[in-house]
């Protein structure tokens, strides 16, 4: 299986593949304790889960919209012409599917001809993983098609776009189209969606950009500050949008490299974990500050992924950690009343109740119809 998709570029076909055995292996799990099924809609989101308390409801989404065809070498040699109608066909067939996507991550770690990404690689990697090649660029032309095929309602069932991975300067445009877009369609609006992410510490997109995503920069900031992360102004543009953020579970993304080094040296158990505690707070409290108002607690959500570079929380390293991280959040605002002014009048459990149930499912009662 490694040898294969080591050695094909053939993006597309890998995605039917992947859509077809997750389509077909619905059902029972072989334990026999569980039972997912692939749903459409809120709706039939609502009426799996309440028939039976075994059950696993799965939502479709995708992460780089490389999966359509592009971003290969077959590809760029491809004229424009012809790469834009395969794009748009893919796109056509995804959105035949019985179960489309609700979302797709736009951009990931590669130069993918749509827009440009952003560094989530340190420089050590960079022999092996290069990212220069559209690197930091803004949307091209194609890509501004392909989103707004995406979007639209007239070739299918709309597919969201999620902005992690996109460059600050593709960010800055995509915020822009959905600003102008939703000014003009009032009662049909497209919310801002970064499903795993962290902040930055910066007031804009534009500071962020303005010094290079090196290890420098972050080694004596409280706050991961590549410009891969979200900056204040972010915070309000998602929450003036109804979008959502949700918590990455990364701890390399959540904060600077010489305040991970100090907790890392930490020796109690408990000291250490409440320090990680603090590191997920500040970020959860820098959008509520971004935004000032009650409001802000119904944008985020937990998005349990790692970038693709896998350094853990050492005390949450799987999703069978959940539960506990859920209560050790509450706990702790509970001993502590950190950051109370932020709480806007919630209690601890009411808060985290949001954050890790009911916000993803209001969102999904407004967006997944």
């Amino acid at each position: 299986k490694f040898r294969k998709y080591r050695s094909s570029q053939d993006y597309f076909n890998e995605l039917q593949e992947q859509y077809d055995f997750l389509i077909k292996n619905q059902g029972p799990s072989p334990c026999g304790k569980f039972n997912y099924k692939v749903v459409n809609n809120n709706l039939e989101l609502d009426e799996w889960l309440a028939s039976d308390t075994s059950n696993m409801a799965v939502i479709v989404t995708i992460e780089g919209a490389h999966v359509f065809g592009c971003g290969t070498k077959e590809s760029e040699n491809m004229p424009l012409e012809q790469l834009e109608i395969m794009l748009l066909d893919n796109i056509s067939k995804v959105k035949k599917w019985s179960h489309p996507p609700l979302f797709i991550t736009f951009a990931h770690h590669f130069w993918n001809q749509l827009c440009g990404h952003a560094t989530t690689f340190p420089l050590s990697s960079k022999i092996m993983l290069n990212q220069n090649p559209g690197l930091d660029t803004g949307f091209t032309d194609l890509g501004k098609k392909v989103m707004t095929a995406l979007l639209s309602r007239e070739n299918g069932k709309r597919i969201l776009l999620d902005t992690r991975h996109m460059s600050a300067q593709s960010r800055i445009e995509y915020y822009q189209y959905v600003k102008e877009y939703n000014q003009m369609h009032p009662k049909d609006t497209i919310p801002i969606i970064s499903s795993h992410t962290a902040v930055n510490g910066y007031e804009t997109l534009f500071n962020s950009m303005k010094k290079k995503d090196t290890a420098f920069k972050k080694k004596k900031s409280p706050f991961c500050s590549w410009s891969l992360n979200i900056s204040k102004e972010e915070a309000q543009l998602i929450h003036g949008s109804g979008g959502i953020v949700g918590i990455i579970l990364d701890k390399g993304r959540h904060s600077g490299t010489k305040k991970l080094s100090e907790i890392d040296k930490i020796d109690d158990e408990q000291d250490k974990r409440d320090a990680f505690i603090q590191l997920i707070l500040d970020n959860i409290f820098y959008y509520i500050g971004s935004v000032g108002e009650k409001s802000a607690w119904n944008m985020i959500t937990i998005g349990s992924d790692f970038d693709g570079v896998i350094t853990h929380f050492d005390c949450y390293e799987n999703m069978s950690k959940i539960p506990v991280l859920k209560r050790d959040l509450t706990d702790y605002l509970i001993k502590t009343n950190y950051k109370q002014e932020l709480w806007f009048g919630y209690t601890p459990v009411e808060i985290f109740y949001k954050v890790f149930f009911s916000n993803a499912k209001e969102f999904l009662v407004n967006n997944f119809s």
